[in-house]
C-alpha cells in the first residue's frame, strides 16, 4: 500500500453534488468517513433538483425485479440482473432512508407504473417529497441539509479532471481550483455522481442518433465523468438510451423548454407537412425515437425539427408546456409571456392568420400542412383518427383520475385561428449512457472486472435502457449512492492511520 494515501485528508471524494452525492456523502459521513465532495457548479443539485423529484418505492422486491428486467426485453438491451435485483431491493426502503435523515419530511404518492400491461406493475408507486417548491427541489435541499448538518465539506467551482491510480487503485482526482491544477487523494477511492453528457457536442455527435439535441436540465452535465472513467479502460454501456422529451428553445437560454401537452386541439408534423405519429401514445421519455429515424431516400431526419400545430383556442386551454420543470424554469425562473407575444417577436413560436401562411413561414408547402389539418378535422369530427389511431378521449382508472374527471379528452380539431407552430427537437432530460457500473456500484473494465477504488452512481453509466420507467433515475442515485458509500468504506479498516 502507498503510505502516502494512509496520511491524506479524505476517506471518500465524491465528484458531483446532486442526490447521488449526497447520499453517497452521507452515506460515507454516517459510516465514519472523512468525505469531500467537488462540485463544477456554483451550487448544487445538478438534475436531481431541476426533475420532478419522483423516486419508485416498489412494494414487493421480488415483483418489481421482474417489472423492470422486463423493461429491457422491449429494445433488447444489456442488462445486469444482479444489478436491477439489488436495485428493486434496496428502492423499497426509499422513504425510511430519507426519513431517517429528517424524521418531519412528508411523501406525496406522483404516479404508478408507465407500463401498467407488464407483469406485477401494480408493485410500482412513484413518490415524490412534499414542501414548499418543486419535487426535485424538495428532495435535493432535505439532502442538503442532511449533508450541511454533518459538516461535509463542498468544494463548489471545483472541477474534476482527471482521476489518479496508483498501483491499479483509483486513490483521488486532480481539480481545477483557482486556475490550478491540485491533486486531492482519497484513502478508500472516489464515487463519480458528475452525470451524463446532455451538453457535451463532441458525445452528443458520437452517441446519440440525430441532431441538434439539446438539453433540459443542469448545463453541467458534460461528459466529465464518462471521459475520466474512459481513461482508466471502463467498459461503456446504454450509450444510445436516454430520457428524452421534446423541447422547443428560447434564444439566450442554453436549457431548452419542455413540451408537455395540456390541451388536446394539436398535432405534430415533420418537415413534410405531415403528421408520423400518435401525439398522445409516447411516452415523454421517449419522445426521441419517435423523432430520430433516418430518412435513407432523402438522407435527412424528417422529424427534427418536427412542428407543433395548434390554434388559438387551444393556446389558451393549455398550457404546452411544464414551464416549472427543468433548468429553465427552476433555475433560470423562465415562463412564457401570457399571450405568447414575446416569444413570437423573438422567433421562437410563429403566429399567422391562416394554417397556409403559417405554413410558409415554418418552411413547409402549404397545401400539404392544410390537407394535414384538414383531415386531422375531419377525423376528430367522426371520432376516429384515421392515420395514426389517436384516441378521442380516455377514460381515467382509479389511480389515474385527476381533480375529478372520469375522462380526458385527448383530440380536438384546429380551426380556430390565429394559428401557432412551435419547432420541436429533442429535449434531454437526461441520458443513460457511461461506465458500467454492477451490483455493488463499482465501475467495471472492458474484462467485466472492477476498477478498484471507482464506483458511480446516477445517470452516468445508468443501470436503465432505452426503456425507462419514470422516477427510476432518481431513485437509481439514492439507491446506487448509498451502495458505493458503503462499499468503499468496506476499506476504512484497511487504510486506518
Amino acid at each position: 500500500m502507498n503510505e502516502n494515501l494512509c496520511h491524506c485528508e479524505w476517506d471518500l471524494i465524491v465528484v458531483g453534488y446532486g442526490a447521488a452525492g449526497a447520499a453517497a456523502a452521507v452515506e460515507a459521513h454516517d459510516l465514519g468517513a472523512r468525505v469531500l465532495i467537488l462540485e463544477k457548479m456554483p451550487e448544487g443539485g445538478g438534475n436531481s433538483a431541476v426533475s420532478g423529484g419522483g423516486f419508485i418505492v416498489p412494494n414487493d422486491a421480488e415483483h418489481a425485479n421482474e417489472y423492470l428486467a422486463a423493461t429491457f426485453a422491449f429494445a433488447h438491451d444489456e442488462m445486469d440482473p444482479e444489478t436491477v435485483r439489488v436495485f428493486a431491493r434496496d428502492s423499497m426502503h426509499l422513504k425510511d432512508f430519507l426519513s431517517r435523515l429528517e424524521p418531519e419530511a412528508e411523501f406525496a404518492v406522483w404516479g404508478y407504473a408507465n407500463y401498467p400491461h407488464l407483469p406485477h406493475a401494480d408493485c410500482i408507486t412513484k413518490y415524490t417529497v412534499k414542501g414548499p417548491d418543486t419535487g426535485g427541489v424538495n428532495l435535493f435541499n432535505l439532502l442538503d441539509r442532511a449533508v450541511k448538518r454533518r459538516g461535509i465539506e463542498v468544494r463548489y467551482r471545483t472541477p474534476a479532471k482527471t482521476l489518479v491510480r496508483e498501483n491499479g487503485r483509483v486513490c483521488g482526482v486532480t481539480v481545477e481550483s483557482n486556475g490550478k491544477e491540485v491533486r486531492l487523494d482519497a484513502r478508500c477511492g472516489v464515487v463519480l455522481c458528475c452525470g451524463g453528457y446532455e451538453y457535451d457536442p463532441a458525445s452528443l455527435q458520437r452517441f446519440a442518433q440525430g441532431h441538434s439535441i439539446g438539453g433540459l436540465g443542469c448545463p453541467g452535465n458534460t461528459g466529465d465523468g464518462l471521459r475520466m472513467a474512459q481513461a482508466l479502460g471502463a467498459k461503456l454501456w446504454h450509450m444510445t438510451a436516454y430520457s428524452c422529451p421534446l423541447g422547443f428553445r428560447l434564444p439566450g437560454h442554453e436549457a431548452m423548454c419542455l413540451i408537455m401537452m395540456r390541451t388536446p386541439g394539436y398535432i405534430w408534423v415533420n418537415q413534410r407537412g405531415k403528421r408520423f405519429v400518435n401525439e398522445c401514445g409516447i411516452d415523454f421519455h421517449s419522445a426521441l425515437y419517435a423523432v430520430n429515424a433516418f430518412n435513407p431516400s432523402n438522407h435527412n431526419y424528417d422529424a427534427i425539427p418536427c412542428y407543433l400545430i395548434l390554434d388559438e383556442r387551444a393556446r389558451q386551454k393549455g398550457p404546452i408546456t411544464h414551464a416549472l420543470f427543468g433548468y429553465l424554469g427552476i433555475k433560470e425562473k423562465v415562463t412564457l409571456s401570457p399571450d405568447w407575444s414575446k416569444e413570437v417577436a423573438a422567433g421562437a413560436i410563429y403566429k399567422a392568420d391562416s394554417i397556409e401562411a403559417l405554413a410558409e413561414q415554418i418552411g413547409l408547402d402549404p397545401d400539404t400542412l392544410a390537407a394535414t389539418v384538414e383531415r386531422w378535422n375531419g377525423d376528430v369530427r367522426d371520432g376516429c383518427d384515421t392515420e395514426f389511431a389517436r384516441p378521442m378521449k380516455r377514460d381515467l382508472k382509479a389511480k389515474e383520475t385527476m381533480a375529478g374527471l372520469s375522462s380526458l379528452t385527448l383530440s380536438e380539431t384546429i380551426e380556430e385561428g390565429p394559428y401557432y407552430a412551435v419547432p420541436l427537437y429533442p429535449a434531454l432530460l437526461n441520458t443513460q449512457g457511461g461506465p458500467k457500473r454492477n451490483a455493488r456500484a463499482q465501475v467495471l473494465d472492458m474484462n467485466d472486472l472492477a476498477i478498484d477504488g471507482l464506483y458511480s452512481a446516477g445517470e452516468l453509466g445508468s443501470i436503465w435502457g432505452t426503456v425507462y420507467q419514470g422516477s427510476s433515475n432518481v431513485a437509481e442515485c439514492l439507491v446506487f449512492g448509498r451502495i458505493a458509500a458503503r462499499e468503499a468504506c468496506a476499506r476504512l479498516t484497511d487504510c486506518a492511520v
